[in-house]
């Protein structure tokens, strides 16, 4: 039994003793820049880039820049429609105006002929 409690005691001593590891920092000298891409792939999925990237390259597409394309002209041809709309409305606003107006006129005018004004004498002569 004593051998057993040096034994233990002898392990323990060893096990905790302090131990000073020599730690090499690794310095690199020549920082360059890696000739490929460093960005994260997402690692869910083979071959996933992140959104942002994912939405330039949608982008640049020839097809998308041909939608944009598209969409400029249906609304320039919006916009044209609907100053063409705006022109003949004033059009036609101006042309009832004008109606109105002659027609008010040719009123005023069949008035004053049918009730024409007696022109009073200004000076009464006296009999």
């Amino acid at each position: 039994m004593k051998n057993f409690i040096a034994f233990s005691f002898f392990l323990l001593m060893i096990s905790c003793g302090k131990k000073e590891v020599k730690k090499e920092a690794v310095v690199q000298e020549n920082a360059t820049v890696p000739p490929y891409d460093t960005i994260a792939v997402d690692s869910f999925s083979n071959g996933a880039v992140s959104v942002d990237i994912a939405r330039k390259i949608k982008m640049s597409s020839l097809a998308y820049q041909d939608s944009l394309k598209e969409v400029r002209k249906k609304m320039e041809a919006e916009k044209l429609i609907q100053k063409e709309k705006d022109e003949q409305g004033k059009a036609t606003k101006k042309a009832e105006e004008d109606v109105k107006k002659a027609e008010a006129l040719k009123l005023k005018k069949e008035k004053e002929k049918s009730n024409p004004e007696i022109s009073t004498p200004d000076k009464a002569t006296k009999p």
